[in-house]
């Protein structure tokens, strides 16, 4: 097998290149990517572009493609796309630590996580591109968005065997996210957050206190939106596999579809994303005010919610009654 190198995006060029968890450009020999649209082959399609990238190296065709590319790149910076590069680049370590990796990958998608080390890999990956945590130097992150992501790369390939395996030595990059994680698991295994399945609707609701004292035994982490913050996002992914999400305190609320609504999926299969905005407009009139608005459900994790944190005169079981009449309606 060809030795490959990483090349970024938007330097490849002419040259023969694979393309992993992004979109191909007219010198790509093979798409390994769940991206809508993106022309990964059928055989190898997967739930993660991690997962194709796997899949590929055990085709027939692997060696074949691999001897004709001499590039691997990505349009951008995750953990799904750091994974799948790192394995195409270090083929025999990566599938001794398949599971692992794929956790890792699973986490930095999906907000789920098997393994709880995993979980704090994927952590410090997130550190590494917030301006305020990472270890590179500021500047960095005012560079164009290409450069950022090649940085990234260029820095974090050659370190990531390292990083993963010695992750306990890294505490200072994901301990504050994990103690959101532990007592958002806690909370939710008490009682204290509780979430309400609606499985015909691929829909959640989870619920939280908002009394003060609970708000200020909550553990933060910096920079964290209010949902975020609320409860740890990967508590309630791993608590419900519906692609439908509202969190609401009673007075605050959030709507959001999972990420895996967006990618092209073979083992999750999420009901269709709704355009959202007529229901904002109806939420509107309930409210006698503008505050509520949706994005595009072609957004990547597009939000119903309301603008700067504002307070609803409607209440938790007011917006979940609108959503579920809104998807209920859908079914026809």
């Amino acid at each position: 097998m060809q030795s490959l190198q990483y090349l970024p995006y938007n330097r490849l060029g002419a040259t023969p290149n694979i393309i992993v968890d992004s979109l191909p450009i007219e010198s790509t020999l093979v798409t390994l990517s769940h991206w809508p649209a993106s022309g990964c082959p059928e055989e190898l399609k997967a739930d993660l572009s991690a997962e194709i990238v796997f899949n590929f190296l055990s085709s027939p065709d692997a060696d074949l493609v691999t001897s004709k590319a001499e590039a691997v790149s990505n349009n951008h910076y995750d953990e799904d796309g750091l994974v799948g590069i790192f394995a195409l680049l270090n083929p025999e370590e990566a599938w001794a630590e398949k599971e692992f990796l794929l956790d890792i990958a699973t986490a930095g998608d999906f907000g789920t996580y098997k393994n709880r080390e995993a979980a704090h890999v994927s952590f410090v990956l997130q550190a590494w591109a917030q301006p305020d945590k990472s270890p590179l130097n500021r500047g960095v992150f005012r560079r164009p968005y290409d450069e950022v992501t090649a940085i990234l790369y260029e820095e974090l390939l050659p370190r990531f065997s390292n990083l993963f395996q010695r992750v306990h030595f890294l505490e200072q990059y994901w301990k504050d996210e994990d103690l959101l994680l532990e007592w958002s698991e806690e909370a939710i295994h008490s009682g204290s957050i509780r979430i309400d399945e609606y499985p015909d609707l691929d829909f959640s609701v989870v619920q939280t206190p908002n009394g003060k004292e609970w708000v200020a035994g909550r553990p933060k982490v910096d920079g964290a939106p209010w949902t975020h913050s609320a409860c740890h996002q990967f508590a309630v992914h791993n608590a419900t596999s519906s692609s439908r999400i509202l969190v609401t305190d009673g007075e605050r609320h959030d709507f959001y579809y999972r990420y895996e609504t967006w990618v092209e999926t073979v083992v999750r299969k999420p009901q269709a994303r709704l355009n959202l905005k007529p229901l904002a407009e109806r939420l509107n009139r309930l409210e006698g005010k503008n505050i509520w608005s949706a994005e595009d459900i072609k957004d990547i994790v597009p939000h119903l919610n309301m603008a700067q944190k504002a307070q609803s005169s409607l209440n938790s079981q007011s917006v979940k009654d609108a959503l579920m009449e809104f998807f209920s309606a859908s079914k026809g």
